[in-house]
């Protein structure tokens, strides 16, 4: 598996972590009108929408975020006609869709949104919040074209910049991706600026750079208020440290992002990964079934059933393994994509389902998913294009150079089994399934007298 997975999903994280510093409008202090006096088309016609129930739904929980929303629908009950009070309980439900791990609660987010722009239909603060919900539901191009509207509007529009950095990284325009975040970061230094720095960097291949960044990003915006967010960027950090096999290292930060946010899903996931990487499914199922349980994704689902087949249970390695299908199938073909490939399995779905996401996203990850069904189709000298596209930005990530590396030697490249030795030497424990292959590969090589 790849690490894009963990930074694609969690990504908007950080678009809310920035949402969360620039200042959110305050309750309004103009005197409250007599709600009589509404028009009487108005306060029924927000409040008694399909977006007003969405958004003044019960959160289900007496916790303080719980308080918030409460708080905020209230607001919105007594002047339904200031947009402020439901982008208000918009930011409020995006933060407990993150905490809980439960993108559902995006549909809440998207209710508010609507009972916003019904009220006031060019609000900036609304249409911000529809560009965090699209980059949710991975619709990459259209958040992009909301954040170039805000900012031609606004250019120093903070959350619109990160927006559209987030959905430029999606589509695999990396160079505008990065100008979007050095704008940012050039208006608005701090944890979300750095840990886009921080990716970046290790996309390109400067792993010191990205390490020395995610510090300064854990430095700068701690805050046991929100916890969520540093939460994430430990979990990236604990995946910089994953990805060159300081299994040890990474463990500990892993740890400490539990520390903040405990039975954090990201986590939980990352403590599983070191513990299969140590050769201890046990401890690795555990993490995982507790990850799965609390945040049903099909790539926990996969690391999951590989953990137990590492441990011999064939019959739950199967059940998890069924699970990534079915899961992939409903919501996230990208994983089950790559799933198939690893496993070899289903070439002519997957191959028709990487064909359909290529027309929505872009990237590296992609490019090296597509090339890796294909190479299992046995069409190499397409797999090969595609391979080369996967490691142009020398990303320093075993399972790239793993794919490569095979597809290079099956095109008949002899130098591929330097990048399958150097997957190894990096991490060798990058994949259950892909390492093994790798080790036999390298095994096969040396005894054919190369």
């Amino acid at each position: 598996m790849v690490w894009s997975q963990l930074f694609s999903r969690l990504i908007l994280s950080l678009a809310l972590l920035l949402a969360g510093c620039q200042t959110q409008p305050e309750p309004s202090t103009a005197p409250s009108q007599d709600r009589s006096s509404l028009p009487q088309n108005t306060k029924p016609a927000v409040l008694a929408s399909d977006s007003g129930l969405l958004c003044l739904a019960d959160p289900h929980d007496t916790q303080p975020l719980d308080s918030e929303i409460r708080t905020a629908q209230e607001l919105i009950r007594q002047m339904p006609q200031q947009p402020d009070h439901w982008t208000r309980a918009g930011h409020a439900w995006v933060r407990k869709a993150r905490l809980s791990a439960d993108p559902g609660f995006y549909t809440n987010v998207t209710g508010c949104v609507e009972g916003a722009l019904h009220t006031d239909p060019g609000n900036r603060a609304a249409r911000n919040l529809r560009g965090l919900v699209l980059l949710n539901n991975h619709r990459f191009a259209e958040a992009q074209r909301e954040a170039e509207g805000l900012l031609q509007e606004e250019p120093q529009d903070l959350i619109a910049l990160g927006t559209l950095s987030d959905a430029l990284l999606e589509l695999g325009k990396y160079d505008e991706a990065i100008e979007a975040a050095q704008r940012l970061m050039d208006l608005r230094p701090g944890m979300a600026s750095y840990a886009r720095a921080s990716y970046f960097r290790w996309l390109h291949g400067d792993r010191q750079s990205a390490k020395q960044i995610i510090q300064q990003a854990l430095a700068a915006g701690k805050d046991r208020r929100n916890p969520e967010p540093t939460a994430w960027t430990f979990v990236q950090a604990g995946m910089l440290l994953w990805h060159e096999a300081d299994y040890k290292g990474a463990d500990a930060v892993f740890a400490e992002a539990l520390n903040w946010v405990p039975d954090y899903p990201a986590a939980l996931v990352g403590r599983g990964r070191v513990a299969l990487s140590q050769s201890d499914p046990a401890r690795a199922s555990e993490y995982f079934e507790k990850a799965y349980r609390l945040h049903p994704l099909p790539e926990t689902a996969w690391l999951l059933g590989d953990a137990r087949a590492a441990l011999g249970d064939e019959a739950g390695s199967r059940t998890a393994y069924d699970r990534v299908v079915q899961d992939g199938r409903k919501n996230d073909p990208f994983t089950l994509v790559l799933f198939y490939a690893t496993k070899n399995q289903a070439p002519e779905e997957a191959l028709r389902l990487i064909e359909k996401e290529r027309t929505t996203r872009g990237g590296i990850y992609l490019d090296d998913a597509y090339a890796w069904v294909l190479y299992r189709m046995g069409k190499i000298t397409e797999a090969q294009k595609m391979s080369d596209e996967a490691i142009r930005l020398g990303t320093p990530d075993a399972q790239l150079l793993y794919h490569a590396g095979v597809i290079r030697m099956a095109a008949g490249d002899p130098n591929g089994h330097k990048l399958i030795e150097q997957a190894l030497a990096l991490n060798p424990h990058f994949d259950w399934t892909g390492a093994t292959e790798a080790r036999a590969v390298v095994k096969m090589y040396a005894k054919n007298g190369h």
